[in-house]
């Protein structure tokens, strides 16, 4: 058996429209429309979302092999330390994977560990590489410390500290370096 349905008024429909509740949840859904498009606005203003993506960018790998055999020293003392380092690192985001090229030389004779600290504080590195043997390098790598640094122009000091083939500590040599990081 089928049922008749009672076509409804336009009066019942306006009455519809005009419910609270349902006035009541469209507007709540606008103002939560609104509140995510500020959020997604602010949020990338930070930096949360190369912040999230940074995640996800893997450390650089120590790679064996020189930057270029151009000028590469042929001969060293036992206590002399001599490494190459990139003085001028740019990031396209704090999260980022930066133009570090670091290197030590094949004829060293220490393992070295590179370091980089803003001059306001010596204690927390912004940078801390993997200890490089002899002939090894490292093309790129990201900030280990994204919280100190945003968008701008630092002059760091890096500070190489040298290990013997044992990890006893022998020395270290200190140099300048300028970071830029282009965007949060």
């Amino acid at each position: 058996m089928l049922k008749k349905h009672k076509a409804e008024k336009p009066a019942d429909q306006a009455d519809k429209k005009r419910n609270p509740k349902v006035v009541q949840a469209a507007a709540m859904l606008a103002v939560s429309c609104l509140l995510l498009v500020i959020a997604a606005f602010a949020l990338g203003s930070l930096g949360f979302f190369h912040m999230i993506g940074g995640w996800f960018i893997p450390r650089g790998e120590v790679k064996v092999g020189v930057i270029s055999e151009k000028g590469q020293i042929e001969s060293l003392g036992d206590k002399e330390i001599v490494y190459r380092v990139n003085s001028d690192v740019v990031f396209e985001h704090t999260y980022a994977q930066g133009t570090i090229m670091l290197e030590n030389p094949k004829v060293s004779k220490h393992n070295l560990q590179f370091s980089i600290y803003l001059p306001k504080n010596r204690q927390d590195p912004i940078y801390e590489s993997p200890t490089l043997k002899p002939g090894e390098c490292i093309l790129s790598d990201k900030l280990t410390d994204t919280l100190s640094v945003k968008k701008g122009n630092y002059t760091c000091i890096c500070i190489v500290s040298a290990y013997d083939v044992d990890g006893n500590y022998c020395g270290k040599n200190t140099c300048t370096i300028k970071i830029e990081i282009l965007d949060n």
